[in-house]
């Protein structure tokens, strides 16, 4: 399944929920499921967002963005970070309300549980999905809006718990306090994804990747398994746009080598460096002299 595929599953889906939730506050008019329907509310322009985003981050480097659109994803997923944190605020402020004047009893508590079984179960497969093909396709905005509605299942399990708990106790401050939890998880969440999106935009090095690529080199040193052979390695970058990475690192080699030696051992590395990374993105190896006599392919190629 492709990346605007599955944002557009996630468009239909986000907003079936919503219908579904806003029935059920409709019935209940408890603020546990009116958080839960906020939420949805954010899930609904959030994936609107992530098809755009998705849809723009495809297009090929052109003239003006020679390193591609892959940013607008961690665009969109710091702002549905944002709408978190500003729902998880006003859900704050409205569950402190009623917890102080005593919210009304809690109607139609069985229907409630229903539809928002019914909302969670569908949230439950839209997240499974849009997680899989974010991880598989490194789309930071279909595994941030997946992550987001991933939390949506876990809020919508406490507000299932609390309209059971309410049913059969007839406890009113259980409803707005599971509310005031669920605004701190979404206040939470949105933060966490907020940060790692602007961590992205501002060229945070990723350590996972910059590893692989000092591993993938390592193993190209004259004591490395792997073949064409490079003296040393330095100043190993890599940006990481969406599904795309830019990598430029500095190898060494032989200072008798030819320049045709030199451009044919800098593609082999390359291409292995966008390879360990997922296979998208471009690589750049500069090639300098070693000046070291103690190595051992210097040595060799003065005594050829």
């Amino acid at each position: 399944m492709t990346q605007t595929t599955v944002a557009k599953f996630a468009v239909v889906g986000s907003l079936v929920i919503l219908g579904v939730k806003l029935m059920a506050w409709w019935l209940t008019k408890s603020d546990a499921v009116l958080s839960d329907a906020l939420e949805s509310i954010v899930n609904v322009v959030a994936s609107i967002m992530t098809l755009g985003a998705v849809q723009v981050a495809a297009k090929p480097p052109d003239d003006d963005h020679p390193y591609g659109h892959g940013r607008v994803e961690f665009v969109s997923a710091a702002v549905e970070g944002g709408m978190l944190i500003a729902a998880g605020a006003f859900i704050l402020i409205h569950s402190v309300g009623s917890l102080i004047s005593h919210s009304a009893p809690i109607e139609n508590a069985p229907w409630g549980i229903v539809l928002v079984v019914v909302g969670g179960l569908i949230n439950l497969c839209l997240a499974w999905m849009m997680i899989s093909v974010g991880r598989r396709t490194n789309s930071a905005a279909i595994l941030a809006d997946g992550v987001h509605i991933l939390s949506d299942s876990f809020t919508t399990a406490a507000v299932i718990a609390g309209l059971i708990i309410i049913h059969f106790t007839g406890l009113w401050w259980v409803d707005p306090t599971i509310a005031l939890a669920l605004g701190f998880l979404l206040i939470y969440m949105g933060w966490h994804v907020a940060k790692g999106s602007v961590n992205r935009l501002i060229d945070r090095q990723d350590d996972t990747d910059i590893e692989k690529l000092k591993t993938l080199l390592t193993s190209h040193l004259p004591s490395g398994p792997n073949t064409p052979k490079i003296c040393s390695f330095h100043k190993v970058r890599c940006r990481h746009d969406g599904s795309m990475h830019w990598i430029d690192m500095h190898i060494q080699l032989p200072k008798d080598m030819s320049v045709a030696q030199s451009h044919d051992i800098a593609s082999v590395i390359e291409e292995h460096a966008i390879a360990v990374l997922g296979g998208a993105g471009d690589a750049t190896a500069h090639c300098e002299p070693c000046e070291d006599c103690s190595c051992v392919l210097n040595r060799s190629a003065s005594t050829s």
